[in-house]
């Protein structure tokens, strides 16, 4: 397992940060295979321990008592606090890939109270203890650290925070973790917002919020859609009070909007409809509003890479180009100079756009000014050639050509 933990950690940087760990915790620190066999160790031991080893407890005792602490805090997946069989203290951390035990840190030992002669006593009535070795025992055992409960948990987080990123397990964990807490966050900002606005439920701005995250969605504007989901969940709990079957109600079908809108970009409608039924299913038996909303961003992601990765799904220059596209659509840019921007020819680039897309840049680039231009007619009183400037285009009658080809009427029937 020696061999196993450091291909997944670097041996040097795993001993850098524990040493760091003991010096500034002031604790011994051990790293331990999954067997409890003993790879690193940080801090000396203590003459209590070493007095209870020679005439009480043996070395093997001690070893298997460290290993079920390792093993323990695997099954709990976090850490593990543990008072051993000399009533000292210590915190097992697991270092867990795929499920398995690659190895665990093991912090200690130490007290949570002021020692008392009771602990003492309690292994002299357990074993056949001299007066004098318990006096002795007992003058050493007032010379252990002391940590309160409270700054044990504490240690016990701190402790999760840098060793969790380092596993692969445990990074993929803290990024969804992460993107939780941040999403949580920023709807509890938008609900306080509204609040604050004492805005009245209403379900034409209800629409207004999901055309607006559809128009994002369908120029493939990733971080946009996820700031506008957020931004109508945020209305829906505010909205319905938080009561979770509104939630999952609008949950349901804004995932149905998302697939249909996923199969007219281009997306394969056999397996957008598989996706879909299958978060569908989720959807509906998911019993945490914060879930429902976590599930949403998958649906969100999911179907916009169906939609423009479906004829090579790890073309990242074509993520790049609509990225891009999706931040710059106001400017002059043309397919030379996209291109040009990611280092590519402009004949290899039109190719290869039109083949991951389905369309060509020039119509993939209308289609996201017309998406674009739709919001400005709806919350604006601009006119139809400040709406045509401010979309990049040249003048306001290719702006309405363009519009009526690919919505099917003018932006002026649009807007009223």
């Amino acid at each position: 397992m020696a061999n196993g933990i450091f291909s997944l950690i670097p041996e040097e940087r795993l001993r850098d940060i524990l040493k760091t760990l003991h010096e500034c915790m002031e604790l011994p620190i051990r790293l331990l295979d999954a067997d409890g066999t003993e790879l690193m160790r940080f801090g000396g031991g203590n003459r209590y321990c070493t007095l209870l080893i020679r005439h009480v407890f043996t070395d093997r005792e001690c070893h298997e008592l460290h290993r079920k602490g390792g093993e323990r805090a695997r099954e709990l997946g976090e850490a593990y606090i543990f008072t051993c069989h000399a009533n000292l203290n210590h915190i097992s951390f697991p270092l867990i890939h795929q499920g398995e035990l690659m190895a665990s840190i093991l912090i200690g030992p130490f007290l949570m109270d002021r020692p008392d002669s009771t602990l003492v006593a309690g292994i002299l009535e357990s074993h056949d203890l001299s007066p004098a070795l318990a006096l002795e025992l007992y003058d050493e055992l007032v010379t252990l650290p002391v940590i309160p409960p409270q700054r044990v948990n504490q240690l016990s987080r701190l402790v999760g925070h840098l060793l969790s990123p380092l596993m692969p397990d445990g990074r993929s964990a803290l990024m969804l973790a992460r993107e939780k807490l941040y999403q949580q966050s920023r709807i509890n900002e938008t609900i306080q917002m509204y609040k604050e606005q004492r805005l009245p439920a209403s379900r034409n701005f209800l629409y207004e919020k999901e055309a607006a995250l559809l128009t994002k969605v369908k120029i493939g504007n990733v971080q946009e859609a996820k700031a506008l989901l957020n931004d109508l969940l945020g209305y829906v709990l505010f909205s319905e009070g938080g009561r979770i079957e509104a939630v999952r109600m609008r949950a349901i079908e804004l995932a149905t909007l998302l697939s249909r809108v996923s199969i007219e970009g281009g997306a394969s409608a056999e397996s957008t409809y598989t996706l879909n039924a299958q978060y569908l299913s989720r959807l509906s038996r998911e019993q945490s509003i914060d879930e429902i909303c976590r599930l949403l961003q998958e649906v969100v992601v999911d179907f916009m890479d169906a939609m423009f990765s479906n004829a090579d799904k790890g073309n990242l220059h074509v993520r790049r180009a609509l990225k891009y596209m999706a931040a710059n659509y106001a400017q002059p840019i043309t397919a030379a100079s996209v291109a040009a921007e990611l280092g590519l020819s402009p004949n290899y680039f039109s190719s290869l756009f039109r083949q991951t897309v389905g369309v060509s840049f020039r119509e993939q680039l209308a289609r996201i000014r017309v998406e674009e231009s739709k919001q400005l007619l709806l919350s604006t009183d601009a006119s139809l050639t400040d709406v045509a400037i401010a979309m990049g285009f040249s003048d306001q009658s290719s702006y309405c050509k363009l519009f009526k080809r690919i919505v099917g009427m003018t932006p002026g029937k649009f807007r009223n």
